[in-house]
C-alpha cells in the first residue's frame, strides 16, 4: 500500500524478505557494539605487477586473480600469525574471549536483497586461484539470490573492499559475533620517496574495525602491519605461479 505523507510525497513500502531482516538484526547489534578504527597504508605496486603477471600465465581460460583475492590471502595468513584478532566476544560467566579454530572469511557483497556476508571457508587453505573461483561463486549467487542464511554462517572475520567503486578509505560496521572487519579502498596512485627520488606507487588503504572487549590497540596495530607486510612483498603469500605451493 503506497503512503502519503503531509507534503504530498508518496512512499512505496517494500516488506524485509528473510535475508533484509537478518542483514537489519546485524548492523543494529554491530552498531551498539564498543568498537574502535585504525588504518594502515600499503605500497601494493609490487602487488599489482605480481598479479598482472599472474594473470597473464593463466592464459585465457584460467581463473584471473582480484585484488581482493591477494587480500582475502593475505589475511588468511595474518590472522593465522595473529589469532587473537580471529576471534569473538562471549558473556558468559564474566566474559569470554572465543578463539577459532578454523579462519572462515565472510565476504560483504552488495546484492539485490542487500548487503550479504557469505562465508569462504577454511580459506587458510585455498590457494589464490582457488579463493577467486570460490569468490565469484558466492558474489554470482548473491546477486541472483541465491544464497541462504547456511551460506552466511560461521564467518570468523569480514573483509569489505569498495575499492572498485572509487572508495579511497572508509569503516566497516563489524558483523557480529565477529570481532574484527577489515575496510579496503582503492588502490591509487601517491607519491613517495623511493631510494631518493619520488616516485608515483599505487597504495590502499586497510581499516580495521575492532571490538575492544576482545582486542586492544596494540594487537590491531600488530595486526595491521603483518598485513600490510604481506601486502608488499606479495611473493611471501605464496601459491603465486612463481611455483609455491
Amino acid at each position: 500500500m503506497t503512503e502519503a505523507s503531509m507534503d504530498g510525497r508518496r512512499s512505496e513500502p517494500i516488506a524485509f524478505d528473510a535475508i533484509r531482516r537478518a542483514i537489519a538484526k546485524r548492523v543494529t547489534e554491530s552498531a551498539a557494539l564498543p568498537t574502535f578504527t585504525a588504518t594502515a597504508i600499503a605500497d601494493v605496486e609490487a602487488l599489482m605487477t605480481l598479479r598482472a603477471e599472474f594473470n597473464a600465465q593463466l592464459g585465457a581460460t584460467g581463473q584471473k586473480v582480484s585484488v581482493n583475492d591477494f587480500i582475502v590471502r593475505a589475511v588468511t595468513l595474518a590472522l593465522a600469525h595473529h589469532p587473537e584478532v580471529n576471534a569473538s566476544y562471549s558473556g558468559e560467566g564474566r566474559g569470554q574471549i572465543l578463539m577459532h579454530d578454523r579462519i572462515n572469511i565472510g565476504l560483504a557483497v552488495d546484492s539485490p536483497a542487500g548487503l550479504m556476508t557469505p562465508v569462504l571457508r577454511d580459506a587458510d587453505q585455498d590457494s589464490l586461484t582457488e579463493i577467486a573461483r570460490k569468490t565469484r561463486d558466492v558474489v554470482t549467487r548473491a546477486r541472483l539470490r541465491k544464497l541462504g542464511l547456511p551460506d552466511m554462517a560461521d564467518g570468523t572475520f569480514t573483509i569489505s573492499n569498495l575499492g572498485m567503486f572509487g572508495v579511497d578509505h572508509f569503516a566497516a560496521l563489524i558483523v557480529p559475533p565477529q570481532g574484527a572487519i577489515l575496510a579496503v579502498g582503492a588502490a591509487a596512485e601517491q607519491l613517495k620517496m623511493v631510494d631518493g627520488k619520488i616516485v608515483a606507487r599505487r597504495v590502499l588503504s586497510c581499516t580495521l574495525t575492532a571490538d575492544h572487549r576482545i582486542i586492544r590497540g596494540v594487537l590491531a596495530a600488530r595486526f595491521l602491519g603483518t598485513l600490510t607486510t604481506l601486502l608488499e612483498n606479495p611473493k611471501k603469500l605464496g601459491r603465486t605461479p612463481s611455483g609455491a605451493h
